[in-house]
């Protein structure tokens, strides 16, 4: 008896889309040996599981399990019937190792896809199924060095460019089958199966391989589909039989090797047919297989491995996708009034046009529709996962280490705790944008989780919605039977059975409607391609009188600066003049603002807070505002906010409450107020806004303030020394390392080092404070862009008229530059889009391709994908590209900033001068603790390093490191009375000011141990494992032992005897009542630093949870309870790390992680109380307040130069 496919999804490539680890050895008879290096354990409570129920067997005794039991043509039904009766779960045996659990529920599926407990495994199927697809995608291991060279060359192939050059294709053939259907009349009966897996057959051979099977062109289907389909039958025949068994097949094996033949004849004459006749503007997969070259090996896919990945791109799609379209038909046929709405739709986007590639992503309704008929029927019956260890699913369930789980699409996309009472009913408003992303995680996933997950979703959906766009434009749909209900029959995949369809055409359709080529005209407006660039307006400017604007800004990291600096090389062009430029707080100090020019403020919101330099500036205006004044008339003014989304709840809170009370005091706003999200798009949204404010203050449009972008870039082809620029703008030092090692390998997440610099003579830091370090852009990267440009590590540039200053003036290595000077991995703005689009000439392809990536949707996954100039530059390879204009692009290489994770008052921070230096000098040693960055690129295009963790961690003794130490602008200090209790929550190297906090507090105690001169100290630590990467375990565990501080480990992975796995948020929620006194009744300070996408706001959440139950009520009152606590003048102090898109703008530099204080104040009496108290001061207490006040004394940071 046959089971069905589990691998296959509708599209046409099953590849992964987490290729940021290399899997272990994946086919079955590795599965134990896989299994057997899962380190991570739990602890079962045995009392509380119940056993799995299964059903009875009915055939032969249950000799031969429930095989027999199960329903030869479609065997699914029978697991949709045993869920019917045992739901949510079950488990059956089929002659594995261990019984096969099957699951229904979201929330099972929701456990099934942590990949800390289950993952994916080739198995079986894949071993059978490996003499028709060889080394393809589909049946390769995952650790095959073929696979992994062909996914990386086809993985950029599926993202939105690659999918834009197949629209074309894709049109012609959909095209093809509605001019058939018109043919045919309003009378015939379509067979709906059959056209469609013939559409999509032919889609997949063209767009992939540039071949036409011609399937609307003869009666049967070409000799390749029909091999194709029988050679995947068999081996899932094969895979489902006992070995013995398939040895008394050998007629079906003989014939399935005849057709694996047959169609190895077919792919090489393919491959030697391009190979032999090149065709270079060629937009399918062939030519990537042919040409492209694996940026991790050097090398290209060899002619065997291309053989194979034509087989397994044609049967990894056309099938599911043939299916997945008859399924969209039939359920809008039975909802006359959803195919009424969708078909209203195609009329508002496409007309009478031709459907165009940007029409595609307006189709919202359509797109709902394809998303709900995949919920209601999957092409593919059975989501599956392995159990790395035992585990326990559902709470209740015990699952063995290696045993099969497989998730019911069926089942769980019906789920009526997640979809409603209506979940069987056809209803696909619950799929629009809105309803989507409230979906609870893992409620939808017809494309699978996973290693194998199908990255050719794009693929088929674009084929889908081009098809159904098409059908329905031209032709009213109907069910040929009205009484049809859904039959269904399949081994390896579903699809329908005697679905027949008619289609009529619409009353004010031609015959050519539709048809590219014979449609309606298309009006393209188009600009005409730059081919000279035009004159800049500055010269001319120079002498008109210009507008003066002022500028007020807070923030305080200097993001607002940046922005402000960006806007000053900007307005003169447009005749504007920042004449006036300063922080919010020093502009208000003479309770007035600006009525004789119009004023700009930036301004950021941290947790819902001002910026330390911008809360003077509120505070005034809302008590204007409480007095019911107003501001002097001629106030005008325009807001840009700069935000976190990850602070849901305060989101551009700031800058709101800004713009809104100053047009409530009186002023004018100019314009409406611009925002930026840090966490996606800092520098899109800025240049917009900017450029409208220019626009609107100067009274310009952009066609007459033209700038000229690019400058004069003089390469000489010699070898002159390079001379060294200033880093970053900043006066940067020479520190020296001593001492550079490993804390945490990659076994369990990023590795984590340690490094020691010692810093110039002089040079003094406090503990909380940062070292801003200047990092280098990886080999890998540099090289690229040399190569893109034709340039050599020998070659030298210089700029002679550049304004910027970290472009060189005299002659320097262009290699040097590209290293140093600029990054080279900003995503890339939509503006910059515009600017290579000017260089293709109009109605070229690489025109069409750099504008189809400026579309909402395009963009918007570059950003996600984190596409920067080069990687589209690498794109469209056809685009000749200036290098000065590249340059002119790029923004200065921006030093990171990184929290020192030691204490000046420790014993090892002391350093000996060197034998140059007089004995006099006094010389500081720092640590700092990092994750290496390091994983392959979300472009697709190479690997991703961390432009200063990569440079860090190849430091090696001795070796000079451009650094400068900055002190923290918000009180992350350690309270200055030491009794006073002390919180710190921390994940992964977010440990490195709190080992900095207990050096501190350990030299308190002193040799002699004093522990009344400290008052209590818990760390929460959140990490993966116990051994593997809790930084600092055996200091921690002596400053435990000391009374230093109380370490509460948290680890989300561990093993053996550390129990379950648990979480910082978790452990502050069941410490809640002692974590409360000690803030509530003995005034504790309370430190948070990690990830505020993750730590940050379950902190947070905690909070709000304690509040509500301080309180007993529900989110309004644990808020104000909350921010009651906070008049109260009590701190918690949060160093919060925001992972931005690499490249955001600091203060005329970039900053790959913003650290975002927030200072919220916190339940105060009883601490001031304490602290105010002069009893029992120690000798040890002394010291510390002399160290303190000497550190105080030097808190301006000394220049590392």
């Amino acid at each position: 008896m046959t089971t069905t496919q589990t691998m296959s999804c509708p599209a046409p490539a099953m590849i992964t889309t987490e290729p940021d680890e290399c899997p272990v050895q994946q086919d079955k008879e590795h599965v134990s040996q896989s299994i057997n290096q899962a380190d991570v354990q739990e602890t079962i409570d045995q009392s509380k599981l119940v056993p799995i129920p299964a059903p009875p067997h009915r055939s032969y005794f249950g000799l031969l399990g429930h095989s027999p039991d199960l329903d030869p043509t479609l065997p699914v039904s029978s697991y949709w019937k045993f869920m019917d009766k045992y739901a949510p779960i079950y488990q059956l045996d089929l002659g594995m190792t261990h019984p096969r659990v099957f699951v229904g529920s979201r929330e099972l599926v929701n456990e099934m896809a942590d990949d800390s407990t289950y993952t994916k495994f080739t198995h079986r199927l894949h071993k059978e199924m490996r003499p028709v697809f060889g080394d393809g995608l589909f049946s390769a291991e995952s650790t095959d060095k073929a696979w992994w060279k062909a996914h990386r060359l086809l993985v950029p192939a599926f993202g939105p460019i690659g999918l834009s050059k197949m629209f074309d294709d894709m049109q012609d053939l959909s095209a093809q089958l509605v001019l058939k259907w018109d043919r045919f009349g309003p009378e015939h009966e379509i067979e709906c199966i059959e056209d469609m897996a013939r559409l999509t057959f032919d889609t997949i051979g063209l767009c992939a391989f540039g071949y036409r099977f011609n399937e609307f062109y003869s009666k049967e289907p070409h000799p390749f589909m029909k091999q194709l389909k029988e050679s995947i039958v068999e081996s899932g025949k094969r895979s489902n039989r006992p070995e013995l068994l398939n040895q008394f097949y050998y007629r079906d094996e003989q014939h399935r090797q005849e057709n694996i033949a047959n169609m190895r004849d077919l792919c090489t004459k393919i491959i030697r047919d391009r190979d032999e006749h090149p065709k270079p503007d060629a937009k399918d997969l062939l030519n990537v297989m042919l040409n492209g070259v694996d940026r991790e090996t050097g090398e290209k896919l060899g002619f065997e491995n291309i053989i194979y990945q034509i087989p397994t791109l044609l049967g990894g799609g056309y099938e599911t996708t043939g299916a997945t379209l008859c399924f969209i038909y039939y359920f809008l046929c039975n909802n006359p009034d959803k195919l009424r709405k969708a078909q209203q739709e195609v009329d508002e986007i496409v007309g009478d046009k031709v459907l165009t590639y940007d029409m595609l992503r307006n189709l919202k309704y359509l797109d709902a529709c394809m998303k709900e008929s995949l919920r209601l029927q999957h092409p593919v019956s059975l989501l599956t996962r392995f159990a790395i260890k035992d585990t326990v699913l559902g709470g209740k369930y015990f699952i063995k280490k290696g045993q099969m789980v497989s998730g019911i699409w069926r089942h769980f996309h019906r789920d009526q705790k997640v979809w409603g009472d209506d979940a069987d009913e056809f209803r696909p408003e619950r799929m629009l944008d809105v309803n989507f992303k409230e979906l609870p995680p893992n409620s939808w996933k017809p494309f699978g989780d996973g290693l194998r997950a199908c990255i050719g979703r794009g693929f088929a959906e674009q084929e889908i919605l081009i098809n159904v766009a098409m059908t329905l434009q031209k032709f009213d749909v109907e069910q040929v039977n009205p009484d049809y209900r859904l039959q269904l029959t399949g081994q390896m995949g579903i699809k329908p059975v005697d679905f027949k369809i008619r289609v009529h055409r619409r009353p004010d359709r031609s015959l050519m409607v539709g048809i590219p080529g014979g449609g309606a005209p298309q009006r393209q407006d188009k600009e005409p391609a730059r081919q000279k660039q035009p004159q800049t307006q500055q010269q001319q400017q120079d002498h008109e009188v210009r507008k003066p604007v002022s500028v007020f800004f807070g923030g305080n990291m200097g993001t607002s600066e940046s922005l402000v600096q960006a806007l000053s090389r900007s307005a003169p062009t447009f005749g504007l003049d920042l004449v006036d430029v300063r922080d919010l707080d020093t502009a208000t100090r003479d309770k007035t603002l600006p009525t004789d020019k119009p004023l700009v403020i930036i301004i950021p919101s941290y947790e819902g807070r001002p910026p330390d330099n911008a809360k003077k500036f509120v505070a005034w205006i809302e008590q204007v505002a409480s007095k019911g004044e107003k501001l002097p008339a001629g106030t005008r003014f325009t807001v840009f906010g700069v935000g976190n989304s990850d602070w849901t709840h305060t989101f551009h809170k700031v800058p709101r409450l800004v713009d809104e009370t100053l047009e409530k005091i009186g002023a004018e706003r100019i314009m409406d107020a611009g925002f930026a999200n840090v966490k996606r798009d800092l520098i899109g949204p800025w240049e917009a806004w900017s450029e409208q404010l220019c626009m609107t203050l100067s009274g310009t449009t952009m066609k007459t303030n033209t700038e000229r972008i690019g400058m004069d870039v003089h390469i000489e082809k010699n070898n002159l020394n390079t001379l060294p620029q200033a880093l970053g703008g900043e006066q940067m030092a020479a520190g020296v390392v001593v001492e550079n090692r490993e804390l945490a390998d990659t076994s369990v997440g990023a590795a984590k080092r340690h490094v020691e610099i010692r810093l110039p003579a002089g040079t003094e830091y406090r503990s909380g404070d940062y070292l801003v370090v200047q990092g280098r852009n990886p080999d890998e990267t540099v090289s690229r862009a040399m190569k893109r440009f034709g340039l050599s590590a020998e070659d030298v540039m210089r700029v002679p008229a550049s304004t910027k200053d970290f472009i060189p003036a005299q002659p320097m290595a262009i290699e040097h530059f590209l290293r140093s000077s600029v990054e080279l991995n900003q995503p890339i703005t939509s503006r910059q889009l515009g600017t290579l689009a000017t260089y293709a000439p109009e109605g070229s392809p690489e025109r069409t391709q750099l504008e189809t990536m400026r579309t909402d949707a395009e963009y918007q996954s570059l950003l996600d994908k984190r596409y920067s100039i080069l990687d589209v530059l690498e794109e469209v390879p056809g685009l000749t590209f200036p290098f000065g204009v590249y340059i002119d692009l790029l923004p200065p290489l921006a030093p990171r900033l990184y929290s020192i994770s030691s204490s000046p008052l420790h014993p090892s921070s002391s350093s000996s001068p060197s034998p140059i230096q007089s004995s006099s000098s006094h010389q500081t040693i720092l640590s700092l603790t990092f994750d290496l960055l390091s994983a392959p690129a979300k472009s697709g295009h190479g690997t991703f390093h961390g432009v200063t963790s990569s440079h860090l961690a190849a430091l090696r003794p001795g070796d000079p490191l451009a650094c400068l130490v900055r002190s923290t602008k918000l009180p992350f200090r350690l309270p200055p009375n030491p009794l006073t209790p002390v919180i710190m929550l921390a994940a992964g190297s977010g440990i490195a000011p709190f080992r900095a906090f207990c050096q501190e507090r350990a030299s308190v105690l002193g040799p002699a141990g004093e522990r009344s001169a400290l008052g209590p100290a818990v760390l929460y630590f959140g990490c993966r494992h116990p051994d593997r990467d809790f930084l600092y375990r055996e200091e921690f565990t002596q400053w435990e032992r000391q009374g230093v501080v109380r370490v509460v480990g948290c680890f989300s992975k561990p093993t053996g005897e550390e129990g379950k796995g648990r979480r910082v948020p978790d452990a502050l929620w069941e410490d809640r009542e002692w974590l409360t006194r000690l803030i509530c009744s003995e005034g504790a300070h309370v430190y948070v630093c990690g990830s505020a996408a993750k730590l940050g706001r379950s902190v947070v959440d905690v909070l709000r949870r304690v509040g509500r139950e301080v309180e007993g009520n529900g989110e309004r009152e644990a808020e104000e309870w909350l921010e009651g606590l906070k008049a109260e003048g009590r701190r918690i102090v949060w160093d919060i790390s925001i992972n931005v898109p690499q490249g955001r703008l600091k203060s005329g530099i970039r900053w790959q992680r913003i650290r975002s204080h927030v200072n919220l104040l916190f339940l105060a009496a009883s601490a001031t109380a304490r602290a105010s108290n002069p009893g029992k001061r120690s000798h040890q207490q002394s010291k510390v307040d002399f160290r303190r006040q000497r550190s105080r004394s030097s808190r301006t940071p000394v220049p590392l130069i």
